[in-house]
């Protein structure tokens, strides 16, 4: 058989089934166009949260870690299970990757996450004692306090306790795996509202509606494949996006090679160009108008899984970190401050900055600030500082360009800025290396926020740029990006709903050809079984 033939009966058999899965991934991806996958917005988590008083705090972040046991970090969360954590780590239990400050059940808390990947613990700055377990009351009191907080109308009585999930359709996604299993309450309100609690931390991680939870079926639990039943098993899930995103890449390109060779670029005047009628007709031409787009909107959704992990990661490593660090996190820098954090602030973490100890403090309206942890910490970054270190980042590579960012572009960006901003003003410095390798500082706060080299850039625009159309020109002018959007995914979607009808009218037409050569005795000898059988 042909190369051409081959393409001919994969294009017509499998079409059926991708073509279906087309014109659902396009109306879909209308739907997230204005609502989201539920999450616990930073915004929302903030609002909820209450003052963060440690004025009866009584343990130091030193203390802190010598309250905790290897015990306390010997499990991973899964969407679908808790996995033990490699024996080989438990050297390195209790090395903290992040200390955070935190007001958990009306009590000055940190929350302690290990640099082995384990869940996080909390340990009360009050007493010094460590949640290892939260009950459904506690989760309940957390739920009250948060809903009271936020404005959700929460009636004590009427919260209803749906015990604990592993995963469920709304909290299928990885980011909460370090709460597993959720604590689930329903406050039976008019909304439907319904909030997820952490069982590590005792913290409200989740809220959703009645109105998003039935509106994304319509949209991300069909366009990203999101059923439980798949999700929860994270490669299970990606080994069915690729192969499907795969097998559409091959369909809209066999699609529009087969355009090519149906076009007749040699006929006389008088005499069609394109041999097909009818329907057939409307699909070569709705093919060669959308066919590119539909080619490129499958391909960049394939993207999104980072096959082969084409996409470097954009963090910078441990060395890089330290340049302007200075040491890595050491809970013994930190004294408890005095005069406390500000009526605003909500939370609070540990960094280092030139080895000086900081409290990165957060206020409820998102802006962070720096707060001494000691009376040795006196030296704050700068823009001009972080500049005049930046060459440390890369030994032997050059700095080419320093820029001040007070506006978002096209590589640095915030989809949502109302919901979780990138912060601004941002340090940008370009370097000369093989591999042109960019940094953006946060001069604020004097951590680096993402490194990304060539690749990250050429892989933002096949994947971004192609999939949602993140073109910050477009995006600031509002809608048009809206119509540009909705304009080819209808049109893919008319695209992709002629090919179904297509599909399904050429298997009823086999199934009536072979009805039709059948001898007439054998026709009546199946009829004659068809009727026993029913």
């Amino acid at each position: 058989m042909s190369w051409k033939r081959t393409l001919f009966l994969f294009h017509r058999w499998a079409g059926i089934v991708l073509c279906l899965v087309f014109a659902l991934w396009f109306a879909s991806g209308v739907f997230m166009m204005y609502v989201g996958f539920p999450e616990l917005t930073k915004a929302e988590r903030l609002a909820g949260s209450p003052p963060l008083d440690f004025s009866t705090a009584r343990t130091s972040p030193a203390d802190a870690i010598t309250k905790l046991e290897p015990r306390d970090f010997t499990t991973r969360g899964t969407p679908s299970r808790l996995e033990p954590v490699p024996i080989d780590d438990f050297a390195e239990l209790v090395t903290p990757k992040s200390i955070r400050l935190a007001m958990i059940l009306g009590r000055p808390a940190y929350v302690v996450s290990p640099d082995n990947g384990a869940q996080p613990r909390v340990v009360f700055a009050d007493d010094g004692s460590v949640l290892r377990e939260v009950t459904s009351e506690m989760g309940r009191a957390a739920v009250i306090a948060s809903a009271r907080r936020s404005g959700w109308p929460a009636e004590q009585d009427r919260i209803a306790y749906d015990g604990a999930v592993q995963t469920d359709q709304w909290s299928v996604s990885s980011g909460l795996n370090d709460h597993r299993p959720l604590l689930r309450y329903r406050l039976n309100d008019s909304d439907g509202t319904v909030l997820y609690v952490s069982s590590r931390t005792g913290e409200v991680v989740r809220d959703t509606q009645r109105s998003e939870r039935v509106l994304n079926y319509f949209g991300a639990v069909t366009h990203w494949i999101y059923p439980t039943f798949i999700r929860k098993y994270p490669l299970l899930w990606e080994w069915i996006v690729d192969i499907v995103a795969g097998a559409g890449v091959v369909l809209a390109m066999s699609g529009l090679w087969i355009g090519w060779l149906r076009w007749n670029r040699r006929a006389q005047p008088g005499r069609r160009q394109v041999p097909y009628r009818g329907l057939m007709r409307w699909h070569y031409f709705t093919g060669i108008t959308f066919g590119l787009v539909t080619l490129t909107w499958v391909f960049s959704g394939l993207l999104s899984m980072n096959p082969l992990n084409l996409n470097p990661s954009r963090q910078p490593d441990a060395n890089q970190r330290l340049v302007y660090s200075g040491k890595r996190l050491d809970p013994a820098d930190f004294d408890l401050p005095a005069n406390g954090f500000g009526a605003s602030a909500v939370e609070a973490d540990l960094i280092h900055y030139l080895g000086q100890a900081f409290y990165r403090v957060t206020d409820r309206d998102g802006t962070t600030r720096l707060v001494a942890a000691n009376e040795r910490s006196v030296v704050r970054p700068s823009a001009q500082a972080m500049h005049a270190l930046a060459p440390a980042l890369l030994p032997g590579a050059r700095v080419s360009e320093s820029k001040l960012l007070t506006e978002y572009d096209d590589y640095y960006y915030s989809r949502r800025p109302e919901l979780d901003a990138r912060p601004l003003p941002a340090l940008r410095i370009r370097f000369d290396d093989d591999q042109h390798t960019w940094f953006h500082l946060d001069p604020a706060t004097g951590q680096i926020l993402d490194r990304s080299t060539r690749t990250n850039r050429v892989y933002r625009w096949i994947y971004n740029g192609l999939h949602s159309f993140d073109i910050w020109w477009l995006w600031q002018h509002r809608p048009l990006w809206d119509f540009v959007v909705i304009a080819f995914s209808v049109g893919g979607a008319v695209l992709s709903c002629i090919g179904v009808v297509i599909g399904w009218r050429r298997l009823r037409y086999k199934a009536r050809r072979r009805t039709a050569r059948m001898p007439g005795a054998v026709q009546a000898n199946q009829a004659s079984m068809l009727i026993n059988r029913y």
